[in-house]
């Protein structure tokens, strides 16, 4: 099968013939159909994981077609649609027995990482990770529910049990924060998008943001700040994770609010007093990834069309070296999908 390898860090993806997965008794091989192109990707290309080890196929964001299983699979069938949780969870530890798979403290690796994942034509996974999809949901849209959409449902439901009728402000308008827009909304939340780049500030706007702000633009606080009444907003959600943003954000929650973290940066640690935290008896809270209950509650979404992903572009897989370059530029709108 073709695949797209990465054998180096900080080099470019080569175009290989490697052999088709081998699947086990439970598991199933799925023809890739369309795999989703997170930033985190980016990240491992680049060496920030130093402890995943290479070659590797990268793509954790994956749907596609069911074309084999093994002999111990029951509840799939071939031609069947299906997206992927890339977490490989234990199902036996306290973390997983307390539905919390995305803590899994016997972790067996993720899809896409630690295992060969989507940049591929074809890609096994056990069946208790593969989850059906139905007809009016594309492959496009399915690929990225697992990251990109579950994600933020994770952050808002469970991790900031944001509210009907509070105010959300979401700082990143990209591949997860346009779609963490239509989320907020789905939970009730008036929600604000920030960013840097006007053509993200006006998709958001577009997909239901209630009012945007470019954090360029100075007099974010102010700004924000005239929009609640000199209150400030119940939840950040920072999907960028830099010192800069985590200080920011604080300045701008009200009293008792909630910073919840998914973005993450390597470049330096964040910085705060203590006394800020503990005078407004703020929450800095960390959101990892999502559960499969959050992965089904997202495809139950968009197949009630409560929400819609937003796949920005698609590309061959041949061509995810151009993709990553114009990640890195902050080129790409929205959420891009490959197509083997």
């Amino acid at each position: 099968m073709k695949a797209m390898v990465l054998r180096q860090f900080g080099q470019p993806f080569g175009e290989e013939d490697v052999p088709l997965p081998a699947i086990g008794d439970h598991d199933l091989l799925i023809k890739t159909e369309a795999c989703g192109v997170c930033y985190t990707d980016v990240k491992i290309a680049s060496g920030l994981f130093p402890e995943i080890s290479l070659p590797k196929i990268l793509g954790h964001e994956v749907a596609g077609e069911v074309v084999g299983k093994g002999k111990e699979v029951g509840n799939f069938q071939e031609g069947d649609r299906v997206c992927l949780y890339f977490y490989l969870y234990c199902g036996q530890c306290p973390s997983c027995l307390a539905g919390k798979e995305n803590l899994c403290l016997d972790l067996r690796g993720r899809i896409g990482f630690d295992v060969d994942g989507g940049y591929a034509e074809y890609v096994k996974a056990p069946a208790t990770h593969a989850f059906k999809i139905p007809a009016n949901v594309s492959f496009e849209e399915a690929a990225i529910l697992a990251d990109a959409v579950a994600t933020s449902l994770h952050a808002l439901k469970e991790q900031a049990q944001l509210q009907p009728a509070e105010t959300l402000a979401i700082i990143g308008a990209g591949g997860l924060g346009l779609q963490a827009v239509q989320i907020g909304q789905v939970l009730g939340a008036r929600v604000f998008s920030i960013d840097i780049e006007e053509k993200r500030l006006e998709m958001a706007k577009r997909l239901g943001a209630a009012a945007t702000f470019n954090e360029t633009s100075g007099n974010l606080r102010e700004a924000i700040l005239a929009h609640t009444r000199g209150v400030g907003v119940d939840t950040v959600l920072d999907l960028v994770g830099k010192d800069e943003t985590i200080n920011c954000a604080l300045t701008f929650l009200k009293k008792g609010g909630k910073l919840v973290l998914v973005g993450y940066s390597f470049e330096k640690p964040f910085s705060v007093f203590p006394a800020v935290i503990m005078r407004s008896e703020l929450a800095i809270i960390g959101s990892r990834a999502c559960r499969p209950k959050d992965l089904q509650a997202v495809i139950d979404l968009v197949a009630t069309q409560k929400i819609k992903p937003f796949v920005s572009e698609t590309f061959p897989l041949e061509q995810v070296n151009q993709v990553h370059d114009r990640l890195k530029k902050n080129e790409i709108l929205g959420r891009v999908v490959l197509k083997p």
